[in-house]
């Protein structure tokens, strides 16, 4: 790459500075001190291409807040597991994610996620912006700049290299409108939806390189849909086109700079997720688009599947892992967390991990609803994911056995606790792809093919201690072929498989709709054995009234 140390530094700074400016998205111009945008503007483009993706990374994980319980992603993923019920808070000493215990999340996180993921697209389309003004990868050669079949066409190394910077970014943005998306587009049968459909329902405004100068009115959830799909094909055949073109230009295969950046497999698996979520708002009134999105689900989860890339944590591994570091070959997607962008009590482990200095440790414990975990079968070895309390009732339920420090994976004594905060942040796994597969198989009317996805998945998960595990396991795979019991066996390993990364909130909407109310568990302080559904007002997210003031379009 064409590009200075200094420079690339520089335009890091630009981004940064960018993307900590007001909670208006709408300013769209650096107003930090570091360098001006004529500055900037006159950076070669490899250079603020460099500058703007590792910004653009650095957004995920980080945040200027000074609010413990607001740090990137991670945060929001623990936001939607505790406002679904999946993870209970115990108490509220210090009041951290206690709005999300009481299920607010509606009025006291919209804010927040609409200008997370709303930064994170402006730095995206002016990333995309000065891709396209330089070179027209997307129209140049053939379909969308693309080979035909039968001519290979070689370009540039510099061709090559604007190209894989286009798939990530066009990878991040349609990562960004889906996560948008989900948490704003209410579920099917909620008074929110009324009498809205997929097709007409007011979502969200739709940013992109050509449109980012002027507000924009609300899109239809469809047209948000659209564009997510849109983005992610793209993405997909430029990292396959151009990947290949690297390689034959360079004389080295391409591979991202580290797991923190997005490829191929994570494309693959970001549109496997996004056929999966639309697919169910079409069950109704469109039947064939809800057929070919499932389809799409299982097409683009097997293909991850099947790369080989990635390698499912194994029954002996399972309470070993830790899910602390990005070197798990499961992990498709995550943060190598160093020195430099650890975040202290400010981050998953800062909240959640009893064997680190976190608000856990000191008592405000984040732990399995109980009803949840009394539904883990006696063959399953995910019980041992979380603390049975027989060392120390204080901890029960708490997830030491899935998230532990790797520095003090045992102890919780006061000189033990991990104090330097260095475990890794989780995006994606192989693990979801297995469950993406299943669901998407089942809903297609394809049983068999489903309860062999999931049960790839759960031959791994076996409890070797228990005595009874093969006859137990034996008789659960049995009842598969029922299809309601296929389906809850499908609805449950997302809840057990996946506790704690991001999916609670999201498969309750998804697939809880059809399994009606559900009761909270006794572990949780606010509401124990309330009862909650899908449709409750609680889980659906509002737009920001901050943004009635910024955008006079809506």
């Amino acid at each position: 790459m064409k590009n200075s140390f200094k420079q690339g530094l520089l335009a890091l700074a630009a981004v940064i500075a960018l993307a900590s400016c007001s909670d208006d998205f709408l300013n769209r111009y650096p107003d930090g001190n570091t360098i001006s945008a004529d500055q900037y503007n006159k950076l070669d483009l490899n250079t603020r291409l460099t500058g703007t993706m590792r910004g653009l990374y650095s957004m995920i994980y980080s945040d200027n807040s000074s609010d413990h319980d607001e740090f990137g992603q991670r945060s929001i993923d623990l936001w939607g597991d505790i406002l679904c019920g999946d993870i209970a808070v115990t108490n509220k000493t210090y009041g951290w994610l206690y709005q999300d215990e009481q299920m607010h999340t509606v009025t006291g996180r919209t804010g927040y996620i609409w200008s997370f993921y709303y930064k994170m697209i402006r730095n995206i389309n002016t990333a995309v912006r000065d891709i396209s003004n330089a070179c027209d990868i997307r129209d140049s050669v053939a379909t969308f700049g693309f080979p035909s079949e039968t001519t290979t066409h070689f370009y540039h190394i510099e061709d090559a290299e604007y190209a894989l910077y286009l798939a990530q970014a066009l990878t991040l943005r349609a990562y960004a409108y889906g996560n948008l998306i989900r948490w704003y587009t209410p579920v099917i049968g909620s008074t929110n939806m009324g009498n809205y459909t997929i097709s007409t329902y007011p979502c969200i405004p739709i940013y992109i390189e050509t449109n980012m100068e002027d507000p924009q009115p609300l899109s239809s959830s469809e047209d948000v849909y659209n564009r997510i799909f849109a983005d992610i094909e793209m993405a997909i055949r430029l990292f396959d086109e151009f990947g290949s073109e690297y390689e034959s230009i360079s004389g080295t295969a391409y591979q991202r700079e580290s797991k923190l950046s997005v490829d191929g497999n994570v494309a693959r698996g970001l549109a496997a997720y996004a056929y999966l979520s639309a697919a169910p708002y079409y069950t109704a009134i469109n039947p064939t688009t809800a057929t070919n999105y499932y389809q799409k689900a299982a097409q683009y989860a097997d293909e991850v599947l099947t790369s080989g890339a990635f390698r499912m944590i194994s029954n002996s591994e399972l309470t070993t892992t830790g899910f602390n570091n990005v070197s798990n070959p499961a992990w498709m997607w995550g943060q190598d967390v160093t020195t430099e962008t650890a975040g202290g009590l400010k981050s998953w482990f800062g909240q959640v991990d009893i064997h680190s200095y976190s608000y856990a440790w000191a008592g405000d414990t984040k732990v399995i609803d109980d009803n949840l975990k009394d539904e883990i079968p006696l063959w399953d070895a995910r019980s041992k994911w979380f603390n049975d309390g027989t060392a120390n009732s204080r901890f029960k339920g708490c997830p030491d056995g899935k998230f532990f420090s790797a520095a003090c994976p045992t102890s919780t004594k006061d000189a033990d606790i991990d104090r330097e905060w260095l475990s890794d942040n989780i995006f994606m796994r192989i693990e979801s792809m297995m469950l993406i597969k299943a669901e998407a198989y089942y809903y297609l009317g394809n049983y068999p093919a489903a309860a062999a996805a999931l049960n790839e998945l759960t031959d791994q998960r076996l409890d070797t201690d228990y005595p009874f595990y093969e006859d137990d396991y034996n008789d659960y795979k049995a009842k598969l072929s029922g299809t309601l019991e296929l389906k809850t066996a499908i609805y449950y390993n997302w809840r057990i498989e996946m506790w704690g990364e991001g999916y609670g909130l999201q498969t309750f909407r998804r697939m809880g709709i059809e399994f009606g109310e559900r009761s909270r568990g006794g572990s949780h302080d606010y509401n124990a054995g309330g009862r909650v559904k899908p449709t409750d007002g609680s889980f659906n997210m509002d737009i920001p009234s901050s943004e009635a003031i910024y955008n006079p379009n809506i």
